[in-house]
């Protein structure tokens, strides 16, 4: 048995399902990390280990997505807020806003779970979502990772941590959720820069400074978010 196949078997999947379904608000990764591994110890064990279990924690929460989405629940999935949430009602908008964790829930077409004006917005951000998605349910990236990406990965999410104000507030200027690659946030600054450069209205300067700033800080930070192997 290989070490992914180990670290599968140690997880305790039922216990993680009853406390995903317990949850009132968004919670860590380090307290999914407790419930599904039972002996271990964040703080001390070493980088690699502790990324181990962050990807086959994510390769079972991303398989519980499926599973809970038969039973109309929306588990969103997120270092830092995972939370499960109940789909809204039919002929209303399902698109989730990751900033405030919730739903639009806007009347829509029948035949849509979207309304007009999420429809025309969810194209790259649902690639980008569906990317990362099948990077932990592949198992063949488990084992390309090795002790100098587990550093790099784990160094990058602790530095979004102490910047996490400031993380989700340049997103939120870019009207963009934090799913978002750097492609996608290479295009949205391209558009803003165009609509507000001070060549247009020298009133624009404040705020093209504001979109000039969260997008050289994204650039700088994005790259930790998520480790690409």
């Amino acid at each position: 048995m290989d070490k992914f196949e180990t670290l599968l078997k140690k997880a305790d999947i039922e216990k993680l399902k009853l406390f995903l379904l317990s949850l009132k608000k968004s919670c860590y990764e380090s307290e999914l990390l407790k419930v599904t591994f039972k002996n271990i110890d964040i703080l001390k064990c070493n980088s690699l280990t502790l990324f181990q279990n962050h990807f086959v924690l994510f390769h079972i929460l991303y398989r519980l997505q499926n599973y809970f989405q038969n039973d109309n629940k929306y588990l969103y999935i997120h270092f830092m807020r995972t939370i499960l949430l109940e789909y809204p009602l039919k002929n209303r908008c399902r698109f989730f806003n990751e900033s405030t964790l919730n739903f639009c829930n806007a009347l829509c077409n029948e035949n849509l779970n979207y309304c007009d004006f999420h429809h025309k917005k969810i194209g790259d951000d649902k690639i980008e979502e569906i990317s990362s998605k099948y990077f932990y349910l592949d198992k063949n990236n488990f084992f390309k990772l090795n002790k100098k990406t587990a550093e790099k990965f784990i160094n990058g999410t602790w530095e979004i941590l102490s910047h996490y104000k400031e993380y989700k507030n340049s997103f939120k200027i870019l009207d963009l959720p934090e799913s978002a690659d750097t492609e996608t946030i290479k295009k949205r600054f391209r558009k803003l820069a165009k609509k507000y450069h001070p060549d247009h209205n020298n009133n624009f300067d404040k705020k093209f400074n504001e979109i000039n700033n969260a997008y050289q800080f994204l650039l700088k930070m994005n790259y930790l978010k998520r480790l690409k192997i």
